[in-house]
């Protein structure tokens, strides 16, 4: 497969994820043995330079990858099966939350449990 058709796979699947994705997971949505892992990182870190996609860091675990343009959202991590996922909407009532006289300018919001796939397997 042509560096072209892997991009394209790549964005075709971070447009339809339900939450950013790891390399890992790109490449194990893509079938590890079609695509190597320095090409995963190599398209994803291309994407992030031309605006397609922004890297997701959360405190731990591996970088993640979700589509540029996105309205403001937050995220729920997985800690049973380290996938991530987004929430929709806001608490507007988070800039009140700062001391008095502080600014907030901007702030993430990420939630952490179990997702509904590993809360049966506990379950």
């Amino acid at each position: 497969m042509s560096t072209a058709l892997h991009r394209q796979s790549i964005t075709k699947l971070i447009q339809e994820a339900k939450g950013p994705l790891s390399a890992d997971e790109v490449r194990q949505e893509l079938g590890h043995r079609s695509i190597g892992q320095a090409t995963v990182y190599r398209l994803l870190k291309q994407g992030v330079t031309e605006g397609e996609f922004l890297e997701v860091a959360f405190p731990e675990g591996p970088r993640r990858f979700e589509m540029a343009g996105l309205n403001h959202h937050h995220h729920f991590l997985c800690q049973e099966c380290d996938r991530a996922f987004d929430i929709k909407g806001c608490p507007k009532q988070v800039p009140k939350l700062a001391p008095e006289n502080f600014q907030v300018e901007d702030h993430d919001i990420l939630l952490r449990g179990r997702c509904p796939d590993c809360s049966r397997k506990a379950g």
